[in-house]
């Protein structure tokens, strides 16, 4: 009888039970990595904090603090790029890419700061969401801002369009190329207004950060391209004349003047 069995056998049991109707821990998705930087970032995952360092992945769920004197540039695995602006927090709350490499839905949170976001095409729907405490911005392909201060947000579109709401949803507003709306807490979008020049400039060098590309040369060396700010960063890895660098590479570093 059941009663008959040893406690360690039905707690055996049971436990066994569990894992077969639970199934295998779920494990977080591997959605990007970090591209380029400056200064010092921290990668937080399942509440433990790490160092943000060059070629790190990213997970879904990843919540990405970068510091006041820091820049931190990010790939996404549908090669979407996105830059965070020194004092910027954000988490990775949902990133879905098919096998072919293209995005199904993305979400990021940002609680404060600055992004820049090189969007890469989607299809059907926007499906690229930036979420702050006042509103929900979402494209499918474009380059815009995103500047999360306080009570206020502010879309700024260079290509493309971007479509914002409200945190319910409310009160959407397309916003155009090189236009701009703002969305306060508790309100619908402002009306749209052009951007400047001078406003985009003040955007761009905030979120500036130079990456040229750095590959070791030695031989029966397998060392891989990778992204540094400065040649004396590349030297520092590769050793004094075993090195190429190229000041500007846009497609491979995600380079912003």
């Amino acid at each position: 009888m059941l009663s008959n069995w040893p406690k360690n056998r039905l707690l055996g049991a049971i436990l066994l039970l569990l894992g077969v109707l639970l199934g295998p821990p779920a494990v977080a998705e591997t959605c990007g990595q970090v591209l380029a930087m400056s200064g010092s970032s921290v990668i937080e995952t399942n509440g433990q904090q790490r160092p943000a360092a060059l070629g790190e992945p990213v997970q879904v769920g990843d919540t990405i603090n970068v510091s006041q004197d820091s820049k931190l540039r990010l790939r996404m695995n549908d090669g979407s790029v996105v830059t965070l602006a020194p004092g910027t927090r954000m988490t990775v709350a949902k990133y879905d890419v098919d096998g072919a490499g293209a995005r199904r839905d993305a979400e990021l949170s940002m609680s404060a700061g600055l992004l820049h976001a090189v969007v890469s095409a989607g299809s059907g729907v926007p499906n690229f969401e930036v979420k702050t405490a006042t509103g929900v911005a979402a494209v499918r392909g474009t380059e815009w801002y995103v500047d999360s201060q306080g009570s206020d947000t502010q879309v700024y579109v260079v290509t493309g369009k971007v479509s914002l709401t409200d945190l319910a949803g409310h009160g959407p507003v397309t916003i155009p190329q090189m236009s701009e709306s703002t969305v306060a807490v508790g309100k619908p979008p402002a009306p749209i207004r052009p951007v400047t020049q001078a406003e985009l400039q003040t955007l761009a060098a905030r979120t500036a950060l130079q990456a040229g590309l750095c590959q070791c040369v030695r031989a029966g060396s397998d060392a891989m391209p990778s992204c540094r700010t400065t040649a004396a960063a590349c030297e520092a890895i590769c050793g004094a004349g075993h090195y190429t660098f190229v000041p500007t590479a846009p497609f491979s570093c995600g380079s912003s003047p």
